[in-house]
């Protein structure tokens, strides 16, 4: 019989973290061991992060235990807790605010894991959980074994599973409402003179900075992001677009839990 009881998986909510869950969830089903999920906010969270938290009478955040399920209706709905395929698997969501490595070796001896189970990076720019110096350090610091998981290239989680479409062909482009949650970002077309990508944004992940040859329209479908740019940050709101001249450096950071923006590049004839 194995003697992993209890699995803790730390997540950031990227798309690279969810290679690693979907280990975890099968390391836990064949173990018969409990999936504990652990996300933590930095103490300098923003609000839209915080607003899945609750609030004292004094009207500051109350700081959550880790050593608690996070329970709460609130809590569960305003955050996009990953979700086992199989029913089987016991989860449990905790949320903790603080430095990311530390929170994550204090609740692995709290809970007495024999396991964690973590990506190799990440992408969010609110809570960076997975990057390279919180890994190394849960690594020589952890009580347990540490699995590290990297995210293969080419692998489910890369942005163009689907191919773009052909000349001719209709593209929906409409809000994807409930299925955003589950949504990817992938290129809806692409031909020698523009690309159009339904890019995918979720709260705090940063769209690393790019500079792009030719015109930028970023249109927000659904949701909110910041757009920096020009010297100035803005909210993009759904319904609202924002035109960006040829090689002007421009980065994208998620507000919402989910967000849609149509990202269309114009390729400069050469």
């Amino acid at each position: 019989m194995s003697d992993i009881k209890r699995i803790l998986h730390p997540t950031d909510f990227s798309e690279n973290s969810r290679d690693a869950f979907q280990t975890a969830c099968r390391l836990a089903r064949e173990d018969h061991a409990a999936l504990v999920v652990l996300h933590v906010i930095l103490p300098n969270a923003s609000l839209a992060q915080a607003g899945a938290l609750e609030w004292d009478d004094d009207g500051t955040v109350r700081v959550p235990d880790p050593r608690q399920p996070a329970e709460s209706e609130q809590a569960l709905a305003q955050l996009p807790w990953p979700r086992p395929a199989d029913s089987q698997v016991a989860t449990e969501y905790r949320l903790a605010e603080g430095d990311p490595a530390e929170e994550i070796l204090r609740l692995t001896e709290e809970l007495r894991c024999n396991l964690i189970v973590m990506g190799s990076h990440g992408k969010t720019g609110l809570a960076r959980l997975l990057t390279g110096s919180v890994a190394e350090e849960v690594l020589r610091k952890a009580v347990c074994p540490v699995l590290i998981v990297k995210t293969a290239v080419g692998s489910k989680t890369d942005t163009n599973e689907q191919a773009a479409a052909k000349p001719g062909e209709l593209v929906d482009v409409r809000p994807l409402g409930n299925s955003l949650a589950s949504a990817r970002t992938r290129t809806l077309v692409r031909s020698n003179s523009v690309q159009v990508v339904r890019l995918i944004v979720r709260a705090g992940d940063d769209m690393p900075q790019q500079r792009s040859k030719g015109e930028v329209i970023v249109h927000c479908l659904e949701g909110r992001v910041t757009v920096t740019a020009l010297g100035k940050t803005q909210a993009l709101e759904a319904g609202w677009l924002l035109e960006l001249p040829a090689g002007e450096p421009h980065e994208l950071t998620g507000i919402d839990d989910a967000s849609s923006i149509l990202l269309t590049t114009f390729v400069p004839a050469s």
